[in-house]
């Protein structure tokens, strides 16, 4: 059974060389029609006109990106079956003077091994010349074989450095192809290339805080070192995964057990054979990445009209929308953690429009207020988008000062500590305005401790988030306090937070620029 095996392997290989020497040459030149730029990587469709007969053909496809990853390359033409892909790269010149060095290192190791072979005679029990026979013919066998491997790639980068290509990121494919029938349309082939990825960017203008819309415009930055230049192309953007192949139906890994204050944050989530995936995409060189959210529903987003992106390391923007959308402006303060107020819009009708978290350029009163990060993932039905600091309203957050308070008080096994502040409001613009607080309270979750709410001054509770929130309107020049006064009573530990985040965004990577 070996012996058919062997010999079946070994007809295949002769049929296989016999082909390989009969396949007919073609140089195919192609145009890119269509690009999917991916957040890190492009699936790229091309099309060919070149006339293909019945047979063996090695296509040899010029200019194409040394970044190609080579399984993910096909021919869509259902007449041609794909026998061999080989991608052969460019050596750039450190490249060339490394494979040098190399030689000259190897050489120099064969010389060495010679000469102590030379020096034999120190040698005078045959087991100890055997031992050093068997070790030199097997060195010096593995050398010449690596020297042999080490000609022949700089024999084949010599040959490649009089080909013209793009750039050093361009490179060769050849392709080894069986063609049962004349082809009756064009020749149709794509891949998926790295060395590319888009990272979305946002320009926002705000009229005054009186205004009833928001003016949002939505780009994408773009970066290729692909070693290709595109002209002319329909352009994609996806925040899906450019080799997302999944080979298993989804099932969960545990049980979803219900706890006292669990929610989905619980439910492990886990997508390895993505982000194994990814990691055969070569990413930009001299660009940091990060994490952001996306929405799960968003796939793909085609561009109006026709574009051209070239392989420079130049970041290109695009435009992906412009969109006025209705707004409601008010002022937002939380004081514990900042005691600065700020003008935020809540905007509406935007979850829709499949947005993904990124930087945003803001103007305000036709004057820029910098820069702030947009995150979507954070919201559910309205955005709650900060336009700046707004020095406009007055805000003052201080302890109460009385002996009572803020003060470790010990009754029996139990300790008690009560916090009391007091918040002044004023509006020093002309019309009136709308202003949100927020402040945390501690949140109980053993029964040897217990928080007592004492004064909200109408504020609103939300037990599960551990806030308390106002909502006041304030007429021109009008001053209003609150106060705020808890108690907390407990035998020991220490107090927890709950924090909440969205299920209808996934985390991908991508390009910072």
């Amino acid at each position: 059974m070996r012996k058919i095996c062997l010999l079946v392997v070994f007809v295949f290989v002769i049929v296989f060389t016999t082909n390989l020497f009969a396949a007919k040459n073609i140089e195919v030149l192609s145009k890119v029609e269509n690009v999917v730029v991916y957040h890190s990587g492009a699936l790229v469709s091309r099309a060919s006109d070149n006339k293909v007969g019945v047979g063996l053909f090695e296509l040899e496809f010029k200019d194409i990106s040394s970044k190609l990853v080579l399984n993910s390359f096909v021919i869509k033409n259902k007449e041609v079956t794909i026998l061999n892909k080989n991608l052969i790269k460019k050596l750039s010149k450190e490249e060339f003077f490394q494979l040098e060095d190399r030689k000259t290192a190897v050489i120099n190791q064969i010389k060495l091994l010679e000469q102590k072979y030379a020096e034999a005679n120190f040698i005078k029990e045959v087991d100890e010349l055997e031992k050093m026979l068997s070790f030199y013919s097997d060195k010096i066998l593995d050398l010449n074989k690596e020297l042999r491997k080490i000609d022949n790639a700089i024999v084949e980068a010599k040959k490649l450095d009089s080909v013209k290509l793009n750039n050093e990121d361009a490179a060769i494919l050849k392709v080894l192809v069986s063609v049962e029938q004349q082809l009756t349309k064009s020749l149709h082939f794509e891949y998926i290339v790295g060395g590319i990825g888009w990272s979305p960017f946002y320009e926002i203008e705000v009229e005054n805080s009186s205004s009833k819309q928001i003016e949002l415009k939505y780009m994408a930055k773009i970066m290729s070192q692909t070693g290709e230049n595109w002209e002319n192309i329909t352009l994609q953007l996806s925040s899906a995964f450019p080799l997302e192949n999944p080979t298993k139906l989804p099932k969960p890994e545990e049980p979803w057990v219900l706890s006292y204050r669990t929610n989905q944050n619980n439910i492990k989530q886990t997508d390895n054979l993505t982000q194994n995936n990814n990691q055969q995409i070569a990413k930009l060189e001299g660009v940091d990445y990060q994490d952001i959210f996306v929405p799960s529903f968003l796939k793909l987003r085609t561009l109006n009209g026709k574009f051209a992106i070239k392989s420079n390391s130049t970041v290109f923007s695009f435009p992906i929308m412009n969109i006025s959308l209705p707004a409601e402006y008010s002022f937002y303060a939380y004081p514990s953690l900042d005691n600065e107020v700020y003008l935020v819009a809540k905007v509406a009708e935007w979850d829709t429009l499949g947005l993904v978290d990124g930087v945003a350029n803001v103007t305000y009163n036709k004057n820029s207020v910098g820069k702030t990060i947009l995150k979507f993932s954070d919201f559910s039905d309205t955005l709650l988008l900060s336009v700046g600091k707004d020095n406009s309203i007055y805000f003052k957050r201080a302890e109460i000062e009385n002996k009572k308070y803020a003060k470790e008080v010990t009754f029996g096994k139990k300790k008690k500590i009560t916090f009391a502040y007091e918040f002044q409001l004023k509006n020093n613009n002309q019309h009136d305005v709308t202003i949100e607080f927020f402040e945390q309270v501690p949140i109980s979750q053993t029964k040897t401790t217990n928080v007592i709410l004492e004064q909200l001054s109408e504020g609103v509770h939300d037990e599960e988030q551990g806030e308390i929130s106002w909502k006041i309107n304030l007429s021109p020049g009008k001053l209003v306090k609150k106060q705020l006064i808890y108690t907390v009573e407990y035998e020991g530990g220490s107090f927890s937070f709950s924090k909440r985040s969205s299920a209808r965004f996934r985390t991908i990577s991508c390009p910072s620029f």
